[in-house]
């Protein structure tokens, strides 16, 4: 049993064999750790943290709130599994509702994690 992408990681490549049980992994199909979640192959399966299902629904509650919404932009950062199957998920309902999603990537630089400056 192990918890979290990177402890899954590290026992995916120690063993082949031994069967490995996981939760709290946001993305083990995009991440290349199983073959797809209803059958992941391999000596793994386990519980993902997220259920891609809502990414669609966020869609779908935004054109809810603001019908005449036609084009949309989504905030994510490429480094993140998850995002990108997020992503993936709203694009797929894009048409059905009538909008045109388009992505920005935004990545987290060390001038990014830096303290605020304060003007005094």
């Amino acid at each position: 049993m192990v918890t979290g992408q990177l402890g899954l990681e590290v026992l995916l490549r120690v063993t082949h064999s031994v069967p490995i049980v996981f939760n709290s992994v946001i993305d083990p199909v995009g991440g290349g750790q199983i073959d797809s979640l209803a059958r992941p192959g391999g000596n793994a399966t386990g519980f993902i943290t997220f259920d891609y299902a809502l990414a669609a629904k966020w869609a779908e509650l935004l054109k809810e709130i603001a019908p005449t919404v036609t084009r949309v932009a989504v905030l994510r950062d490429s480094a993140i599994a998850a995002g990108i199957g997020q992503f993936a998920v709203i694009q797929s309902v894009a048409l059905s509702i009538g909008v045109d999603v388009s992505v920005i990537n935004l990545s987290r630089t060390s001038r990014d994690l830096r303290a605020p400056q304060m003007a005094v």
